[in-house]
């Protein structure tokens, strides 16, 4: 009805104009380069029009040409653009499967789609690596870490080339700024514990596992005992190099990760015996052997009095183990004692305790050694002190030496 009603009214308005332009026809007079032109307003505005239409016609002409060229090249690229995306995915592809010739032929068939895109260096740099092209792998990889799209692929692709040429450090460095990073991979987190335990770094191994994401990686438990590990270890290195402040504060980090670890409170003895705190040094290893015996920590309560006399010796031993005297490493701990005071038969009733084959290995191992020296030193007895000694040597053949630990995995091993 609406539409009805407009073409009405339109038709009105234009029967209206053509009448008022039929009784006032007008005159319109054009002087243009030497021509004139006399025509009536009505057909002016007919000549308007028709220059109107065909203007438009022109314009709409040179739009559809100008856009069916515009779709061509469009076109192109489009075709050029998928077929450098195919060559990145059968590059990409050939990396993955170890197809050395795939993954070349895909890096240099991206490499004229893309020239010189962060995705085609990446694509390169891969290829470099399964080819073993350590030096171009490495320059590729140093071009990709200022984009942070492709930092961390080119920082996990340095480390491992670092490791690869035996470069501990610098392997460490590119893994700890994938840590520093916001993501912080997994990778990354792994890696710097490895490389830190390879190079010994216990107090950067203890302050990693600090981190919140270290259960991730190694587990609750295994955490705190991993990190009472490198603690001790570090305590270890700081009293080596006389520096029993830090010896201490790693002791406590210990025993704060495991309580138990008696070999921590030896080192934290030791640090305060260098502060001259011997009495509370004494106290700390008394309370350890309560809880733990250790030969580490005989040891350090021995060097509470380094030049006492052996009888006197003897009955600060039994000081020591009066808190777990049944322990095997408390019978050990007074029968070397006995022995070196000549209290032959104290010393003889402890070790024989101590050389059945149900006792531990080393136990067994340093009982037996000592039961050979009371065999000569109270009757002379070499058949029976060379019997004690074969048992000795048995059990020293048969220790294995624990090599240095070169990962997580092994540090944590080693402390099962």
């Amino acid at each position: 009805m609406v539409k009805i009603i407009l073409y009405v009214v339109s038709l009105a308005v234009l029967v209206t104009v053509s009448v008022w332009f039929a009784d006032e026809p007008g005159t319109v007079t054009v002087d243009w380069l030497g021509w004139r032109i006399n025509t009536s307003v009505a057909m002016l505005f007919v000549l308007l029009a028709g220059l109107l239409i065909i203007g438009t016609f022109l314009v709409r002409v040179w739009a559809t040409l100008i856009g069916a060229g515009r779709a061509y090249k469009d076109s192109r690229r489009d075709k050029w653009i998928e077929k450098g995306l195919r060559s990145l995915t059968s590059g990409f592809a050939g990396v993955r499967g170890g197809d050395v010739a795939a993954a070349q032929k895909g890096a240099r068939e991206a490499s004229a789609a893309f020239a010189e895109h962060d995705i085609v260096r990446l694509l390169r740099q891969q290829t470099a690596s399964v080819l073993g092209d350590v030096r171009s792998a490495g320059a590729e990889a140093r071009e990709l870490l200022s984009d942070p799209a492709t930092e961390l692929a080119a920082l996990r692709d340095l480390t491992e080339t670092a490791i690869s040429a035996g470069d501990l450090e610098g392997a460490l460095a590119h893994a700890e700024r994938a840590l520093k990073s916001k993501a912080a991979p997994r990778w990354a987190l792994k890696t710097v514990l490895d490389l830190q335990v390879a190079l010994g770094k216990w107090g950067d191994v203890a302050t990693t596992l600090d981190r919140k994401d270290a259960p991730r990686l190694v587990g609750g438990a295994d955490q705190s005992r991993l990190c009472a590990e490198a603690c001790i270890r570090a305590g270890v290195l700081a009293l080596a190099n006389q520096e029993s402040a830090a010896a201490i504060k790693w002791a406590r980090k210990a025993l704060s990760s495991e309580p138990s670890r008696s070999d921590a409170s030896a080192i934290l003895a030791r640090g305060l015996m260098a502060e001259g705190k011997a009495k509370k040094a004494a106290a700390e290893l008394e309370k350890a052997w309560a809880k733990s015996p250790h030969p580490s920590v005989l040891a350090a309560y021995l060097q509470l009095a380094p030049g006492e006399a052996a009888l006197a010796r003897a009955g600060r031993i039994e000081k020591l183990v009066a808190g777990n005297s049944d322990h095997p490493e408390s019978r050990l701990a007074q029968a070397e004692a006995s022995l070196n005071a000549e209290l032959w038969g104290q010393a003889r009733s402890r070790l024989e305790l101590l050389l059945d084959k149900g006792t531990t290995t080393p136990i067994r191992t340093k009982a037996a050694g000592l039961m050979a020296q009371v065999e000569i030193g109270e009757s002379g007895d070499t058949k029976a002190a060379t019997q004690c000694l074969v048992i000795a040597l048995e059990g020293r053949s048969a220790a294995k030496d624990i090599p240095a630990p070169t990962s997580v995995a092994e540090l944590l091993s080693q402390t099962l």
